[in-house]
This record gives structure tokens, sequence and C-alpha cells, in this order.
């Protein structure tokens, strides 16, 4: 494991948590979502997607939130072909599931999963079809348990 790579990147997630925690400042999470983005594409670069073996569970979570969180949609759909190609174990299908669905939503399509909610928790529109059948198929619980988490 790369543990250098992996303080980085928690560095990074805790900031990013940190900034939003506290009250909503659009400059301020614009200016460091682009900042985080540079700084993933060039770990990428250097290393290819920070996967499990590579910077351990929660590098990797890491380095998902910063690209669901990015401003850069082309970006982000480059990160969804490189989690889609990992080999099964590198990367939690909660990830892919959950940036699948930003994508969707940043260009104005149904979701698949249920990922994503407005601000009035209610999810954005979903694809036909039905959503539960597909959540468990990666795992991910019931959308209505989804939602009365989300409200707690």
């Amino acid at each position: 494991m790369n543990e250098e790579l992996r303080a980085r990147l928690l560095t990074w997630m805790e900031e990013d948590r940190r900034l939003r925690s506290g009250p909503v400042d659009a400059d301020a999470w614009l200016a460091f979502d682009s900042a985080s983005t540079v700084f993933l594409r060039e770990v990428v670069a250097a290393h290819g997607w920070p996967t499990r073996s590579l910077v351990g569970e929660q590098g990797a979570t890491a380095a998902w939130l910063l690209a669901r969180h990015s401003p850069d949609l082309s970006g982000q759909r480059e990160v969804l072909a490189l989690l889609c190609a990992l080999p099964p174990g590198e990367v939690s299908p909660a990830h892919t599931t959950f940036l699948h669905d930003r994508i969707c939503i940043r260009e104005g399509r149904g979701q698949r999963y249920g990922t994503q909610v407005q601000p009035d928790g209610t999810p954005f529109p979903l694809e036909p079809g039905d959503v539960d059948e597909r959540r468990a198929a990666v795992g991910l619980e019931p959308l209505s348990l989804y939602l009365r988490h989300l409200e707690h």
C-alpha cells in the first residue's frame, strides 16, 4: 500500500468534509473542487486510479469523494470508465453507482440507482424500471430505506 498517497488523499477528503460541514459557500466549494480535481488528475496520471490495494479502503473512498464533487463532467465520465474497468474488489460498487447517478443528473437524465437526492429529500428523477432491483444488484438497500436514513 502507498501510505504517502493514502495520507494525501485523506487530507483532501478531510478538507472537503470540513468545507461542506459549514454554511454553503458555493465559491469556496468550487475553488476547492477545482483544485482537488487537478490533484486527482495528477494522482491518476502517476498511479492509475487509487484502488483499495493501492491506498486502502479510506484512501479509495477519498479519491471517489473528490471525483464525485468535481466540477469537471468529462473528468467524472473518465473516472467512471476507470472504476468500471477495475477488477472486482478494487473499488466499492457504491462508488460506481453514486458517480453514475451524479453524472446522469448533471446531464439531465434519470438516475439509475436513486442515490442523488434533492434538498426536499426526494430523489432526482429515475430511469424507468425497478430501482430497487437495480439497487439490490449492486448491493444497495431498497430506496425507501436509503431515504429514511437520510432523514436522520
